[in-house]
């Protein structure tokens, strides 16, 4: 699928590839006319920037459930590209801690870069 979203917020950005990240096996925005990619999303799953890809899974698996599911939590980051220890068992509370620490590993990666 090619649309062109040119000169849009990260916001609509953002809620373009959620709207259609279902619908496609690989959604992919790329910056300007070159071949960067800016965003990507295979089989339904956010896996570029890693921010946003970590954004997804907290929306998912912490913000909205009614109970925390640390084994779904766990399939969710590796699916995202995050691997995590089978053994690694989460609550809700450190689940949102692990993430915290995820996210500021990666912003530290993309400023080095």
């Amino acid at each position: 699928m090619v649309e062109s979203i040119f000169h849009q917020t990260a916001a609509d950005v953002y809620q373009y590839v959620l709207t259609h990240k279902e619908q496609y096996p690989e959604v992919r925005i790329t910056a300007d006319h070159d071949e960067f990619i800016a965003v990507q999303a295979v089989n339904g799953i956010i896996v570029f920037p890693k921010k946003w890809a970590l954004m997804e899974v907290k929306q998912k698996y912490i913000d909205v459930p009614d109970t925390f599911n640390s084994e779904t939590f766990k399939q969710a980051l590796n699916r995202s590209g995050f691997e995590v220890d089978a053994d690694k068992n989460f609550t809700a509370s450190t689940a949102q801690v692990f993430l915290t620490e995820l996210y500021e590993r990666v912003d530290g990666e993309e400023q080095h870069k």
